[in-house]
């Protein structure tokens, strides 16, 4: 018997008892084909071997990768690493190496499955730098392969929002885990982060409510790292750059250090559901002073947030930020983005109150400040 007739012998009686997580294919003098993790869907890679002349003397055994779970960037590096290491390894059987050593790759670097979404936050957050020169430090962001997370820290001026994503084994068809470590900003905003990032990794993997059989049969999860963390690096920047759509200064102290943390106090911060930010003072002053139309005021900020809670708010399903939206609309949302004014309707959780009731406090109050002047101009 012959140097590869004796290794496909030992291959095909030995490979699944030695290898665990392992099923052959095929295992023939012309094709080794072996299934690593088979029962894991969402981590399986084909191993494809074939013998080419003078092995394993002078050459080593022909390795070809397949997976519909990693990238082509992985297979390729993956493939060249195994190259370099059966080089050492000359004359030796080789089919045994390589799929120890591909398995146990995969084993100790589980973040492989979101290679390609790791590389394009990087690439958020390298096109962020280039925005943002004159800003002492950057986000960035930390693989924990023992732990299968990563930990993005997203940087906006002096306010940092550290979060950690842990992705499971069934990634992508569940979405990670988000929890957030630290940060610096107004704990509304900390609260707005935690739930729109997890919000948005609930919609990459469940379909919404009310689709047709046809549209819930066709519906697929997608990938949720990239989708939700760009999120926090992209809000967690612009935070310090908004300005109060009332007074036009910056809603956050350039110092995180000057926060007012005081709900009764003027310049404690308010998110309303447009997305923009407010001095609570500011805000009370813009909602309780005239005119009150009748569908309630609209938000006075230059442009609609990109970041806007409206959609849930209004019931607009179409009008949304965070997934691409249908003809009917993005024609919607052109139009609002072609006003020169937010156009949203203001409300918030605080400030639920009726036209009528606005105008009569308004009345009130003018009849209180008559009846003081009144009252100056007698003593005087």
């Amino acid at each position: 018997m012959g140097f590869i007739e004796q290794e496909i012998a030992d291959f095909r009686d030995k490979c699944e008892q030695q290898i665990p997580h392992t099923k052959i294919i095929a295992c023939s003098p012309s094709l080794i084909r072996v299934d690593i993790y088979p029962e894991r869907q969402n981590r399986s890679m084909t191993v494809c071997l074939r013998f080419p002349e003078n092995y394993p003397k002078t050459s080593t055994i022909l390795v070809e990768l397949k997976s519909r779970v990693y990238s082509d960037k992985l297979l390729t590096e993956l493939t060249r690493l195994i190259d370099e290491y059966l080089k050492e390894h000359m004359g030796k059987q080789q089919s045994f190496l390589v799929l120890a050593f591909t398995q146990q790759y995969l084993t100790d670097n589980p973040l492989c499955v979101v290679l390609d979404e790791i590389k394009q936050l990087r690439m958020d957050i390298k096109a962020q730098e280039t925005l943002s020169q004159q800003q002492a430090e950057s986000s960035q962001l930390k693989l924990r392969q023992k732990n299968s997370s990563v930990e993005l820290t997203a940087r906006g001026g002096a306010y940092i929002y550290r979060i950690i994503a842990t992705v499971p084994d069934d990634y992508p068809t569940q979405s990670v885990e988000l929890k957030c470590q630290d940060s610096n900003l107004p704990a509304i905003l900390v609260r707005y982060l935690n739930g729109q990032s997890r919000e948005i990794a609930r919609k990459c993997v469940e379909p919404p409510l009310r689709l047709t059989k046809d549209e819930l049969a066709n519906f697929r999860p997608i990938r949720s790292l990239h989708r939700s963390l760009k999120f926090c690096l992209e809000a967690t920047h612009d935070f310090h750059l908004e300005l109060c759509p009332i007074c036009d200064n910056p809603v956050l102290p350039k110092d995180p250090k000057d926060m007012v943390t005081d709900e009764n106090s003027e310049a404690y911060i308010e998110r309303v559901y447009c997305g923009h930010l407010f001095h609570q003072a500011c805000l009370k002053l813009y909602l309780s002073e005239p005119p009150f139309p009748k569908g309630g005021k609209q938000c006075p900020a230059k442009r609609r947030h990109p970041r806007s809670d409206a959609q849930s708010y209004m019931g607009n399903k179409k009008v949304t930020t965070t997934t691409a939206a249908g003809a009917a609309g993005t024609s919607h949302k052109s139009s609002l983005d072609n006003q020169n004014v937010c156009g949203i309707k203001l409300a918030h959780d605080r400030w639920v109150i009726s036209v009528k009731t606005a105008e009569a406090r308004w009345a009130q109050k003018q009849a209180r400040q008559r009846e003081l002047e009144e009252v100056i101009d007698f003593l005087q």
